[in-house]
């Protein structure tokens, strides 16, 4: 996919690809709207400028919603310009608003496609479980005060994982040919009052993400029994699944393909409570 980076200047029309991360508290989301700020607005204006070529056109690899955070969205453009890849995100970064930045670059076949080539992605929900809400960290998580059993979510979490239909996890809205997806890893980390789910899947539907993690918020608070989430998919009823989680506890995290194109970025590391349920795949 991504091809050694050549640091000698040339004129040649090049793809990239760029990896990308925002606040998406200011932002109606990735996808360019006629009356509205968005990602992929922003990130073309000053591609657009930088390159001086006024017909680029940007490709993301996903249209995270209003108000969904993002720290490895990918996209891909293909320009004539001068500079070199390795100094493409700081000449992004002098341009780009507070809320965006682009952490790495790279040359890419010129076949790729940041959208149909991917292969898998792995979002973050978190939840700040405390009596009180969060102020500096609102728009990093859904605030869920009350009890909540952390055990009776990992009892449903096996449930979750595997090829199946998920279409009692789907919010109208969104057009598939198919509602079955393949949860490959699910994994929560629980650290004092904040909680986080990754999940990681062959593709999502429309608030996939988010119903997962109301449906298990419901368990946690004992709305839901955690059995009952194998039957929740078996009917591929909406109305017995959990709540569509609030936008903000959500996160891009990584964008897969079958080969890396930017080099390992530091992850933090998680501690307290971590339970990890993968899917083995046939």
């Amino acid at each position: 996919m991504a091809v050694a980076a050549d640091e000698e200047r040339t004129t040649d029309i090049r793809r990239f690809a760029l990896l990308t991360e925002y606040d998406g508290s200011q932002f109606f989301g990735w996808q360019k709207q006629a009356h509205h700020r968005t990602v992929e607005h922003e990130l073309q204006k000053v591609l657009t400028r930088l390159v001086q070529d006024p017909g680029i056109v940007v490709y993301g690899c996903s249209r995270t919603d209003t108000g969904v955070h993002a720290k490895g969205h990918v996209s891909h453009f293909s320009a004539q310009t001068s500079i070199p890849v390795n100094r493409l995100p700081m000449a992004l970064n002098s341009l780009l608003p507070a809320d965006i930045c682009v952490r790495d670059a790279a040359i890419v076949s010129p076949g790729f496609h940041a959208r149909y080539d991917v292969i898998g992605k792995r979002y973050r929900y978190q939840i700040w479980n405390h009596p009180i809400r969060p102020a500096i960290s609102r728009r990093e998580m859904a605030h869920v005060p009350g009890p909540f059993s952390v055990q009776r979510v990992i009892e449903a979490l096996p449930l979750l994982v595997g090829r199946k239909d998920f279409r009692a996890f789907c919010d109208t809205g969104g057009s598939y040919h198919s509602t079955i997806r393949t949860i490959q890893r699910i994994r929560l980390t629980s650290s004092g009052s904040l909680l986080r789910i990754d999940v990681q899947g062959d593709g999502f539907l429309y608030h996939m993400v988010r119903i997962i993690a109301g449906t298990l918020v419901a368990v946690g608070q004992r709305k839901i029994e955690p059995a009952a989430v194998e039957s929740i998919i078996q009917t591929g009823d909406r109305r017995l699944a959990g709540k569509t989680m609030p936008a903000q506890g959500l996160c891009l995290e990584d964008v897969f393909y079958k080969q890396p194109l930017f080099a390992d970025h530091t992850k933090p590391n998680e501690s307290e409570c971590d339970i990890d349920v993968q899917y083995a795949m046939e």
